[in-house]
């Protein structure tokens, strides 16, 4: 029984400090060899505690993104302090050095990670829509 209710606390605690996620609207400009990524917010849905460490990024994949593993080129990312709950990230408009993928047309994705124990982990993404040429 003890198992039990260890394994449901967990569980609970777990799903809580996945509450993060993107809002509005999200995108992307390449210029030469700059990228900016830009978006309306990041929130912190947690009833109490902060996150861990934040990063927004953007990948090129074969495919459309949907959730899972991911298998694709990071084109750049940039880092954000934890978020202290019911608290949110505005305006976000990170420019820097795009890293090119090989050439080809690739679905664009922008992932919210999360640092947690060991390594970032996928929170939240928007998948762009169509195929962008490199």
């Amino acid at each position: 029984m003890k198992n039990i209710l260890f394994t449901l606390v967990f569980l609970f605690f777990n799903a809580e400090l996945s509450a993060q996620n993107f809002s509005g609207s999200w995108g992307y400009e390449i210029d030469g060899t700059q990228i900016t990524l830009y978006g309306d917010k990041i929130r912190n849905q947690n009833n109490g505690g902060r996150t861990g460490s934040l990063k927004v990024a953007v990948y090129a994949t074969d495919y459309p993104y949907s959730g899972g593993y991911l298998n694709g080129y990071k084109l750049y990312e940039f880092r954000l302090d934890p978020l202290d709950a019911g608290y949110y990230y505005s305006n976000l408009s990170k420019t820097g050095w795009c890293t090119y993928p090989p050439d080809g047309s690739y679905s664009i994705t922008i992932l919210l990670l999360q640092y947690s124990y060991s390594d970032y982990e996928i929170v939240d993404y928007v998948t762009m829509d169509g195929y962008t040429r490199f």
